[in-house]
């Protein structure tokens, strides 16, 4: 069986209390052939240099810093830009891993020679990384309303080839689930019913920070709201219900 890279990105600014722990988390990966791809963006908490230090573990850690600070979305383009892996993954510089999460993905991409994205069920914790409840979500159907980015999110790094990659043109941190949707327009998407991805729940969650859709400036520009639109009936620019 051959060993396909796997390439972990992650985005870091001001999370250095949460840090350590995320990057352990990759670390402790029982599947090896991986390259974590930190990319800092002019962090002043002292994140990055404990990603310097912690990065003198192991060569496979692979850091890179924005010499001004570019948000989420830019971010995000740019780290991908850094992977060489055969299959790219999501983890928030907050969050954590389950020591299997990488080999069971993978297991099941075999399984699935046609899906181009997986995602997992995923565990809650505090910000003591105490796990306080799970969520098992939604297998995949063809109505995409209630479906978006879900962790432990990965995808062949192949499918890039065939869509636009990540939007920068949006305002919203919400880059992740317009990827999503371009992806599950076009290709088959998975869920893996197992417990791969522990979310951190904290004040500073990004998400909680987030425009509404209905409420969003980047509509007209945004693959999230443009394909929820069209399974909802809706216009995406207006909001309204399409005429049957």
């Amino acid at each position: 069986m051959t060993k396909p890279l796997v390439s972990i990105i992650m985005i870091s600014y001001n999370n250095v209390q949460y840090l350590k722990a995320a990057i352990d988390s990759v670390l402790n990966q029982t599947y090896e052939n991986w390259e974590l791809i930190i990319s800092d963006d002019k962090s002043t908490d002292g994140a990055w240099e404990l990603a310097q230090k912690l990065s003198e573990k192991d060569s496979r850690i692979k850091l890179y810093r924005n010499e001004v600070n570019l948000s989420i979305v830019k971010n995000r383009k740019i780290a991908f830009t850094k992977t060489k892996g055969d299959f790219i993954g999501h983890l928030d510089c907050d969050d954590m891993l389950y020591p299997y999460s990488i080999q069971t993905m993978l297991n099941y991409f075999d399984e699935n020679p046609n899906a181009m994205l997986a995602q997992s069920d995923c565990a809650f914790m505090d910000n003591k990384s105490k796990v306080s409840n799970y969520s098992a979500h939604k297998d995949p159907e063809k109505n995409l309303v209630h479906f978006g980015w879900r962790h432990f999110g990965m995808y062949r790094r192949e499918v890039m080839d065939s869509i636009d990659g990540y939007n920068d043109k949006i305002s919203n941190a919400c880059e992740d689930g317009d990827l999503f949707m371009q992806i599950a327009e076009k290709f088959e998407f998975i869920r893996v019913p197992e417990v791969l991805y522990k979310h951190r729940a904290h004040e500073f969650n990004q998400s909680t920070k987030n425009e509404t859709c209905k409420d969003c400036s980047s509509r007209e520009v945004c693959n999230y709201i443009r394909v929820w639109a069209k399974h909802a009936n809706l216009d995406h620019i207006t909001m309204q219900p399409l005429e049957v």
